[in-house]
């Protein structure tokens, strides 16, 4: 008896595979879930180095006019948007999200505004705010008497 595997999209490779082989059938189901690609993620790194905070968000396949960077009361927001491809595809299987993704990050009174700089480099959006100088660490001097 041939059991596979049920899901929303069903694995096509299944298709070619002879049947009485329901372990590879889950096993390829396993790799190959029908997954909500209706929209995507953009997954973010923040740090601090010296006097600069650092903002990493993974954006493959967006370009720079779909980037947009708002600073607004001590939160910036970072929206990016991935255009589908033109044209109609017959998918095998698509992992794939499209569309737009909003992230918002709340920083500190001691950054400078006027010093956010973004840039857009091999699918990763880079942006770099310096601190305040009232905010960055001074080193004070050792008198010897």
């Amino acid at each position: 008896m041939h059991r596979c595997h049920q899901s929303p999209q069903r694995n096509r490779l299944g298709n070619f595979l002879q049947a009485g082989l329901p372990e590879v059938d889950q096993l390829l189901g396993q790799f190959f879930r029908a997954e909500d690609v209706s929209g995507w993620r953009a997954p973010a790194s923040i740090w601090e180095a010296e006097n600069v905070f650092h903002i990493e968000v993974d954006a493959p396949g967006v370009s720079k006019e779909n980037v947009e960077l708002t600073f607004e009361k001590g939160t910036l927001q970072v929206s990016l948007e991935r255009k589908a491809p033109e044209g109609e595809r017959t998918n095998w299987h698509n992992e794939r999200g499209y569309g737009k993704v909003s992230r918002s990050v709340a920083l500190p009174e001691t950054v400078d505004p006027n010093t956010i700089t973004a840039e857009l480099t091999n699918g990763v959006l880079h942006v770099t705010i310096t601190k305040l100088p009232e905010a960055q660490p001074k080193k004070i001097d050792v008198k010897v008497s």
